[in-house]
């Protein structure tokens, strides 16, 4: 088989259409996750709810219903806000390693502590967002890496 030009520009065109598409100019960070985190509940609302009367038949469809009303608890704007607030002490970490003062490093050190708990509190309150959301999860897969990371630097003894 034969590569002809014309195959290759229209396949090089294909590709930039695809590369433009996939390109968001100007947009926050808080934004597209907030885009995502609308497109994944509408995707959730989109399913029929069941007939009514059936339950009295099969006890069973009770559990379900529980069972879907326990994963709609899940609030994805507050899980969105707790990462931001998350990244936003992730900042406050990098400044108290630039402050020159002699307390610097302990409020660094306390500011890590607390990104460190506050992913675990993330993890262990929102078990189910890794099936539900992954780019959520993989955010907060992240977060945990840096902040990990983090530690190991700071007691490695990389800021003194």
């Amino acid at each position: 088989m034969k590569i002809r030009p014309d195959q290759i520009e229209a396949l090089q065109q294909h590709q930039q259409q695809a590369n433009k598409t996939k390109k968001v100019n100007g947009t926050a960070f808080g934004e597209v996750l907030n885009q995502e985190a609308q497109q994944v509940e509408g995707q959730q609302t989109s399913n029929l709810p069941p007939v009514p009367g059936l339950q009295s038949i099969n006890p069973l469809l009770q559990m379900q219903q529980v069972a879907s009303v326990q994963a709609a608890t899940l609030n994805e704007g507050e899980f969105v806000g707790k990462i931001e607030n998350l990244f936003g002490e992730l900042e406050n970490y990098a400044k108290h390693l630039g402050s020159p003062d002699s307390g610097g490093l302990k409020n660094a050190y306390k500011t890590l502590e607390g990104v460190q708990g506050g992913v675990e509190s993330l993890k262990k309150d929102w078990p189910g967002v890794a099936s539900e959301n992954p780019e959520l999860s993989s955010i907060v897969n992240e977060l945990e890496v840096m902040a990990m990371t983090e530690q190991i630097k700071f007691n490695r003894g990389d800021y003194v």
